[in-house]
């Protein structure tokens, strides 16, 4: 090797050697400031931590799953310099989730730029957002949310997939866009107090966008709230994210103003006329106090945001599930169609008062949920001061995760958990739900739109099955249960046939 060569190769290696030293030292640093007793967990690399195998990893859940089964269900990771501890069980996540000390969420620069003041009811804490919860369930149940009565504006929408179903005449194809149609229409009934025709440009544009917002937050979804990712508004990826919620932002922005100029304070439609109603009364009252303080025009345009968003994706990728499922599963779909033969019979569709008489469809939707999780990895919560998660120290200012897929697939509490069978949630010829199953949550964060998301599915899965037969088209033998790790969780695209009952 010449002179030349070699001083390159010194030159070269010296610096490397030097940032592997300050990478060691700083990593060092952080471990003599970690508080003891925290919950054990696998160390990863210098700074970034674990953060580097949980990116690399198809499916994050279960790559923390399968941790858990070595260092215990409650475990800590250095993610990038921010402690994150996972609870990887049930009793662990109640526990975490029922204490007041871990309500709070991370902060997040996603909607800084778009909205600067704007606190919406699923990313904010502490004031903000327990009278932005008490505020839409009030205003919800005002128009009746979860009432009887709201069953018919889901039965209206699902008649319609039905007579799309019907114009494909057994012929295969994707039930994709026509589930997020329709259930999109459910929550702008909810939030805007209408709906859109499918083929609408502009409607059609916006499921679009939402849908690409999903897939760029990726199966890292709660991530996004990592210090490290605030430094990352650079990449193309969350610029691009950036301008997706800021487009569908605009979008609800359009609908409040439209909502503005025909107001009737005597007759709230939805929920953006109850916030208008409230942001009337408050400009009105000077002395207001802090309650109403935090029901303004930017928590509104967040609050809708986060609502139309959620609602949309979980439901419409849970139908795909279920129909996924019933295709692999023609004994439980013969199951659910001999129920409403026998409850409903053939003269009428089902509806929500007939649910209490129906509890295998009920089961067959829990397991679906269960084996299915659309939302393996929820939002993250925030430890708003030390506290403890099971006998372990948990330090102000940390991550905690739930990881749900781990709770989904604990032998110790589902007998053959790989195996679909919903007659585990079936007791003495009644559905039960046990305490275990906490696909929707726990503690006062529990999801704000579990009630309608139950509504949605026994209405909309007992109609079709009411009026169909799913089946695999003729030329496919085996179905692919692989999902798409986004922020919600989706199998990947599939064909069905329709066969019309009689």
């Amino acid at each position: 090797m010449g002179v030349t060569s070699m001083f390159g190769l010194i030159d070269l290696k010296t610096p490397l050697l030097g940032i592997a030293v300050l990478l060691g030292v700083c990593w060092l640093a952080l471990r003599r400031k970690s508080p003891r007793n925290l919950p054990p967990g696998p160390t990863g690399w210098p700074l970034l931590g674990y953060l580097p195998k949980l990116l690399r990893s198809e499916c994050p859940c279960e790559t923390l799953m399968y941790e858990s089964r070595k260092y215990g269900e409650v475990l800590s990771v250095n993610l990038a310099g921010q402690l994150t501890v996972v609870l990887n069980s049930a009793t662990s996540i109640r526990e975490g989730f029922n204490n007041p000390l871990v309500t709070d969420r991370p902060l997040t620069t996603l909607y800084d730029n778009l909205v600067p003041n704007g606190k919406g009811v699923a990313t904010c804490s502490g004031n903000a957002w327990s009278i932005q919860r008490r505020f839409c369930l009030r205003a919800l149940r005002g128009f009746g949310f979860g009432k009887a009565s709201f069953g018919d504006t889901i039965s209206t929408e699902t008649s319609r997939v039905i007579e799309e179903m019907r114009d494909h005449k057994g012929a295969p194809f994707s039930p994709t866009l026509l589930f997020t149609n329709s259930v999109s229409n459910i929550i702008c009934s909810v939030t805007f107090g209408k709906t859109f025709e499918y083929s609408d440009p502009k409607f059609q544009k916006l499921l679009a966008t939402i849908n690409r917002a999903f897939e760029l937050t990726g199966a890292g979804g709660p991530l996004v709230f990592l210090p490290l990712a605030q430094k990352l508004t650079f990449l193309p990826s969350y610029r691009e994210l950036q301008r997706c919620i800021g487009d569908i932002l605009d979008f609800v922005r359009e609908e409040i103003e439209a909502h503005r100029s025909i107001l009737d304070v005597d007759d709230p439609r939805d929920l953006i006329d109850h916030y208008l109603i409230a942001e009337q009364h408050r400009n009105l009252d000077e002395k207001q106090n802090d309650i109403s303080s935090h029901i303004n025009a930017d928590n509104m345009v967040i609050t809708i945001f986060e609502i139309f968003m959620a609602g949309t994706e979980t439901t419409a990728n849970s139908l795909r599930w279920a129909v996924l499922y019933l295709m692999e599963y023609p004994e439980v779909q013969t199951k659910i169609q001999q129920e409403i033969d026998r409850v409903v019979g053939r003269n009428r569709f089902p509806r929500l008062a007939d649910r209490p008489n129906m509890p295998f469809i009920e089961a067959t939707i829990i397991e679906l949920q269960r084996t299915s999780p659309i939302t393996p990895l929820p939002l993250a919560r925030y430890t708003s001061s030390d506290t403890e998660i099971q006998g372990y120290s948990i330090p102000k200012d940390t991550i905690v995760l739930a990881n749900l897929m781990s709770v989904c697939k604990d032998e110790s509490l589902w007998e053959k958990p790989d195996v679909f069978d919903p007659g585990r949630f079936i007791k003495d010829g009644k559905m039960f739900q046990p305490d275990d199953f906490l696909i929707f949550g726990a503690g006062r964060r529990v999801c704000l739109g579990e009630g309608l998301a139950r509504m949605e599915l026994f209405i909309s899965l007992s109609n079709l099955l009411h009026q169909f037969t799913f089946k695999k088209p003729e030329e496919t033998t085996i179905l692919s249960f692989k999902a798409t790790e986004a922020l919600t969780r989706a199998p990947l695209e599939y064909e069905t046939r329709v066969i019309l009952r009689d």
